[in-house]
């Protein structure tokens, strides 16, 4: 790395996801902030139907709100006897403003009936990297770890509509959200074959969390796809033929700080196993509880951190992004 040691924003509030991150990050050349560190950065609406799509719209605001590299992540749980619900709702299963707890009651009872054998189920998390100020980094050698695209910055040219009332239709005439999630229902409540699924009640949820998915709560940013600012490279001279989304505060500090054209690196890391009759133990978070990995008969939240993060899909997604990063900007100087 050239120059000194940069910063870098995890786009998330959770004390447990940034305790996690330093961990991961170890004697690494960056200085890990949580958003918590950065009054006034936006929450933005995680509407997506994909947990990258869901991760690069948090890392972009956080991006361009500090000017700082930031990080995101998303997890999906996908349960075989729940048709792969609860997805990319997985933090929100049990509703808005869902806690772990709510989230695992809800799981539990709807897999009650669900016998040994068609339990599976599969934990994914998807991270993303995006970096304001790529400089000189050259990631010629992350992609064996990583997927590189570079960017324009979205917010580089700003559009405010006389009424916001006309947001959703504006942004749904660049990216159709409405088709996207219509061809997501038609595949997520397709009928199940696995014996004890509720299949009325799991219709029933499904539809309910889709109907929630386009809520946006007062003062939150909400993104269309943002592969429609794509670059060829970073010296692409052309110019986003797209106008900016609103709601990045005129005063962010990444407003003079961002370069034209960004850096994003992104990776994935999956883990299998079933879902318990039973919760156990009291470490890790989410859905540890009910979560057995395969060939162990102890749940995540049985185990030491680093024990979990050593197996766990979101230490596999993590430390994809930091080795790419690291073949990326090079040793510090």
């Amino acid at each position: 790395m050239s120059d000194a040691r940069r910063i870098l924003v995890l786009a998330s509030r959770n004390p447990d996801k940034v305790r996690e991150m330093r961990e991961l990050c170890g004697d690494g050349p960056w200085d890990v902030r949580s958003a918590a560190d950065y009054p006034g950065l936006p929450e933005v609406v995680e509407d997506g139907t994909t947990i990258l799509g869901n991760a690069t719209r948090k890392a972009v605001v956080a991006a361009a709100f500090t000017g700082e590299i930031a990080v995101a992540d998303d997890t999906s749980l996908c349960v075989r006897a729940l048709n792969d619900l609860p997805d990319v709702f997985a933090a929100r299963f049990a509703g808005p403003g869902a806690t772990y707890a709510d989230n695992c009651r809800l799981l539990s009872e709807l897999m009650r009936a669900v016998p040994d054998g068609f339990r599976h189920a599969v934990f994914q998390t998807a991270a993303v990297w995006v970096d304001p100020r790529p400089g000189a980094a050259d990631p010629a050698g992350a992609q064996t770890a990583a997927d590189v695209r570079w960017m324009h910055d979205p917010f580089r040219r700003a559009v405010h509509l006389r009424d916001p009332r006309d947001a959703d239709a504006y942004w749904n005439g660049l990216s159709d959200r409405g088709a996207v999630w219509a061809a997501y229902r038609a595949v997520m409540g397709a009928p199940g074959v696995i014996p004890g699924a509720d299949q009325e009640r799991l219709a029933a949820k499904l539809e309910e969390l889709c109907a929630g998915a386009g809520d946006v709560p007062a003062g939150a940013m909400r993104l269309p796809d943002l592969r429609i600012w794509t670059a060829t490279g970073p010296d692409d001279p052309a110019a986003p033929t797209r106008v900016s989304p609103d709601g990045l505060p005129a005063d962010a500090p990444g407003r003079a700080a961002c370069a034209p054209v960004w850096l994003e690196l992104s990776s994935h890391g999956r883990l299998h196993g079933a879902i318990a009759t039973s919760p156990s133990g009291r470490a890790g978070f989410g859905y540890d509880p009910v979560f057995r990995p395969d060939g162990l008969d102890r749940s995540l939240a049985e185990m030491e951190p680093r024990e979990k993060n050593a197996i766990s899909h979101r230490g596999r997604a993590l430390r994809k992004l930091l080795d790419a990063a690291r073949r990326v900007y090079g040793p510090p100087a």
